[in-house]
């Protein structure tokens, strides 16, 4: 049984995690320094370097739609050139991730050194020497919050997309602001020798500032969560390629047209020196608050990303069963944290600036030439399983260009980030060669297996089967719920159970990611599912199961609902009420308000069987759905006896047989439509109906009824009689809700409340 990644991400979603990815430390960091190497050209040099991304791009795009399913660069390399390749990709993608992560610290903290200086603080000089090793206060302060920031990832405590999506809002306001704002200061003498610095000076800033586009294709990783990769993905990707390439030249030139040559030139902070002259120590303290929000957030999800290449290298048998260890207190992976949160503060206090860019930079062409190689590899080889939803425009053309294009841009770096480049490709060869190589028996292309992530819905004929989902997460009362969505289905000529169990995961993470370490969950996620099955089998019932990861239960139990075009879903409940804006539950209330089918929710008693019932009736909207699930169940069930029952409130003046009537009338209408005809009946007369309705649960094992209203804040409104008895009575409780909602308003409840 493989495991599900539920598809919630939508265009929007795929642009913004990868233009959050690349809006980083290269905008913030890396002008002032590629100018000294390209002059005013370096607003070319950022154009330049989007360009030598685009094929890795597309190439991606292919083979995240043909190969939805797992983690990214690494895989399709590792798939398509083999396992030596693979090996390569990730050492070199995990270094290269350690590099952005240092140069990220690094940054932030040199942003934060204006900001000390106006109020007085000294920054500058060494702070402390280890042998050869001089560490400044702002190094340190780097290394301080690079350990805060390891431990967090230990502990699995990560940041929420939501406030993903936040951060990246207010750095695109700061810089757009920037942009607008500074750019009618622009001189246009400040472009005079454009390219004097020709094309060598181009071309080693072009390698310099590549780094900033590092993230463009980390959405592959997620690609097998991204609704309707086919488009998502690949317009996703051009369009943040697009978008931060223009934002990026757009800053460039603005900082390179208003800030002297002298001081843009090999500046640290070029944008501090720009908004400085016009904004003084305000638009100082914005900048530097968008640059720390990048520029910490690119760290954190540096060692979150970074530490997951070692461990699947390890799950590969690439590297030492150490770096899968996982902590079996927070199930993260520990060993593979800390090895590169160590590397990475490492770099901080070895190399400059400049130099960790560059590093990167080599770093990251060699991974993007291995990308198109892959992809050229898969086109010639065209396996049968290989048939992506996109296909790279102008094969292999463009591929080829990244190929060499990515090789001339080796040419003209400087010695350390060459050696880097090719080093890293050097020692990922040999150390395949020598521990690899005799642990693993895959040849890549040849002769592997691809195993679908997602387990396709069955084909079925045109007349599709009465289906009810089922999503269990208590082993123990799993039985009951199975029992009780076959017995509402029995009546069906064609009917089926899907069974689903949803693991969740925190909003930053990649799904693919979760499902290769939390082995434990998994492992009790499939015991689960393997339970139901045998239950299924000993009832006598047909069943299919679900195993999904996602980031919200309800949500996800409602993207189910849809795509298996269910006709009901029936899950447990546990009988109390939330907190007061969540009447069942968050995730029950989601269901019960948007599923649009009916819903039946469980809350199991002391004993498992159903035996005699007693079903409510009244004038709310769901009585006959309730009737008619109550008598499935009797039906189902040798010996039980089926009882409908109406409270009548105590008016005064009336005749009491004048109620009855009413109550026995509405009785017989509702079981009529409900399609039952074997049932005893009673009508109680009560002046607190509420309590009533518990008295009279407690006296059958089981009780079925309607949920008091879809929306939330209207069953808050004209109360909650189902969650009382649900709290107050040990019996089984069924509440139910057609698949047709209510229609009453917002506006009665409140009237309805108010006059009671």
């Amino acid at each position: 049984m493989s495991e599900e990644l539920e598809r919630d991400l939508g265009l929007a979603s795929v642009v913004a995690i990868s233009m959050g990815a690349m809006i980083g430390s290269g905008i913030f960091i890396l002008p002032g320094l590629a100018m000294a190497e390209a002059g005013p050209a370096v607003i070319l040099a950022f154009v330049v370097a989007a360009v030598l991304v685009l094929p890795a791009a597309v190439s991606i795009a292919e083979l995240g739609t043909a190969m939805p399913e797992a983690g990214g660069d690494y895989i399709f390399i590792e798939r398509g050139m083999g396992p030596g390749a693979g090996t390569i990709a990730g050492l070199g993608t995990w270094l290269m991730l350690m590099f952005k992560g240092a140069l990220a610290l690094v940054g932030g903290m040199l942003y934060i050194g204006p900001i000390f200086d106006r109020v007085g603080l000294e920054v500058t000089g060494v702070f402390l020497e280890l042998g050869i090793i001089q560490i400044t206060q702002l190094e340190l302060l780097a290394v301080v919050i690079g350990i805060l920031l390891i431990t967090v990832n230990m502990i699995g405590v990560k940041q929420t997309g939501g406030l993903q999506k936040i951060l990246v809002l207010i750095m695109l306001f700061i810089l757009g602001g920037f942009v607008a704002l500074t750019g009618g200061n622009v001189e246009g003498g400040s472009y005079a020798g454009f390219f004097d610095e020709g094309a060598v000076g181009l071309f080693a800033a072009t390698a310099m500032v590549l780094i900033s586009y590092g993230g463009v294709t980390k959405v592959a990783a997620v690609a097998e969560e991204i609704e309707n990769p086919g488009r998502n993905l690949p317009l996703g990707l051009l369009l943040s390629l697009g978008l931060t390439t223009g934002l990026y030249a757009l800053i460039v030139f603005v900082l390179v047209g208003t800030i002297d040559a002298a001081t843009l030139e090999g500046s640290e902070i070029p944008m501090v020196d720009g908004v400085d002259p016009f904004f003084g120590f305000v638009g100082v303290v914005l900048i530097v608050i968008a640059a720390m929000f990048a520029l910490i957030s690119t760290a954190n999800a540096g060692i979150l990303t970074a530490s997951r290449y070692p461990f699947a290298l390890s799950r590969d048998n690439l590297l030492p069963d150490q770096f899968a260890t996982v902590s079996s207190r927070f199930r993260t992976p520990t060993t593979a944290i800390l090895t590169t949160g160590g590397a990475m503060l490492l770099i901080i206090v070895t190399l400059p600036v400049d130099e960790i860019a560059k590093t990167a930079g080599a770093f990251q062409i060699v991974v993007y030439i291995l990308v198109c190689l892959s992809l050229i590899a898969f086109r010639r080889r065209d396996p049968e399983w290989y048939e992506p939803d996109f296909r790279s425009p102008l094969y292999p053309w463009i591929q080829w260009f990244g190929v060499v294009a990515g090789l001339g841009i080796l040419t003209q770096m400087d010695t350390l980030p060459q050696v880097g480049g090719v080093g890293i490709a050097l020692v990922g060869a040999l150390w395949y060669w020598f521990y690899g190589r005799p642990r693993v028996d895959r040849t890549g292309l040849v002769g592997e297996a691809m195993i679908d992530a997602v387990e396709p819905a069955p084909e079925g004929d045109d007349e599709t089967p009465y289906r009810v989902v089922v999503p269990i997460a208590n082993p123990t009362t799993q039985r009951q719920l199975l029992r009780l969505a076959a017995a509402s289905a029995a009546n069906e000529d064609d009917a089926e159970l899907v069974v689903t169990n949803v693991i969740t995961v925190p909003d930053q993470t990649s799904l693919a990611q979760e499902v290769e370490y939390e082995e434990e969950r998994i492992k009790r996620q499939q015991e689960l599912l393997a339970e139901a099955e045998d239950i299924a089998q000993e009832l006598g019932i047909g069943l299919r199961t679900r195993a999904i990861v996602g980031r919200d239960v309800g949500e996800t139990i409602l993207h189910v609902i849809e795509q298996e075009d269910a006709d009901d879903v029936v899950m447990g409940w546990s009988g109390t009420r939330k907190r007061r804006e969540r009447v069942l539950g968050s995730n029950i209330d989601k269901i019960i308000e948007r599923a649009p089918c009916e819903v039946t929710l469980v809350r199991q008693g002391d004993d498992e069987s159903v035996g005699d019932v007693v079903a409510f009736v009244g004038e709310g909207p769901y009585s006959s759905v309730a009737v008619r699930k109550a008598a499935a169940f009797v039906r189902a069930e040798a010996g039980a006896s089926l009882t409908l029952v109406n409270v009548q409130p105590s008016v005064e003046d009336e005749d009491p047989t004048d109620a009855v009537e009413r109550g026995r009338a509405l009785i017989e209408e509702t079981a009529r439509t409900a399609g039952v005809e074997e049932y005893d009946s009673d009508v109680v007369i009560s002046e607190n109906i509420e309590s009533e309705l518990v008295s009279i649960a407690s006296e059958y094992e089981a009780t079925v009824l309607g949920v008091s209203r879809v929306n939330s804040i209207e069953r808050f409104l004209s109360g909650a009689i189902p969650e009382t008895i649900g709290e107050q009575v040990s019996g089984t409780i069924v509440l139910v809700r057609s698949g047709e909602k209510t229609r009453r308003s917002l506006r009665s409840a409140i009237i309805q409340r108010l006059s009671s």
